[in-house]
């Protein structure tokens, strides 16, 4: 039981890592969370679309799953050079932090825009993707701090 257990972590932090997801534990519920985010995101500016509720909706057709919430948003002069160096990427656009519940715990987590550089075979944008990535870790950052 105890391998099983270490194996399971070890798997996890590899597939998090080849995955770059970046997770965050917030000490707020998932509702307090994701209306902090929002609150931010709106308060920096930025383009708000919504908030997908994928419990509420997995609900509507009778399956119960932890709360689990999707933020779309996005920083409009980054996306527009980021689509205008490479149209393709906006595939990955919006921008996306998840906020779910698992184990009584409440989580924030979101790839790394660095990813779009393998994806999409970048070698240019690299100032762009930075500064979304930057971006992200900024409004996490500032939805976990006290107030």
């Amino acid at each position: 039981m105890k391998f099983t257990i270490i194996a399971l972590i070890v798997f996890s932090a590899f597939t998090a890592k080849s995955q770059n997801l970046t997770i965050y534990r917030s000490e707020r519920s998932v509702d307090e969370t994701v209306d902090r985010l929002v609150e931010i995101i709106k308060k920096k500016k930025l383009a708000y679309f919504e908030t997908v509720a994928h419990d509420k909706v997995a609900q509507e057709y009778g399956v119960k799953i932890p709360p689990t919430r999707m933020i779309l948003f996005e920083d409009p002069n980054l996306m527009i050079e980021l689509v205008s160096c490479r149209q393709t990427t906006a595939l990955d656009l919006p921008m996306k932090i998840l906020v779910w519940e698992e184990n009584e715990d409440v989580y924030i987590g979101f790839f790394d825009p660095k990813v779009m550089k393998k994806r999409f075979l970048l070698q240019e944008c690299e100032d762009i993707i930075t500064s979304m990535s930057r971006l992200k870790i900024r409004v996490v950052n500032e939805a976990l701090k006290d107030g």
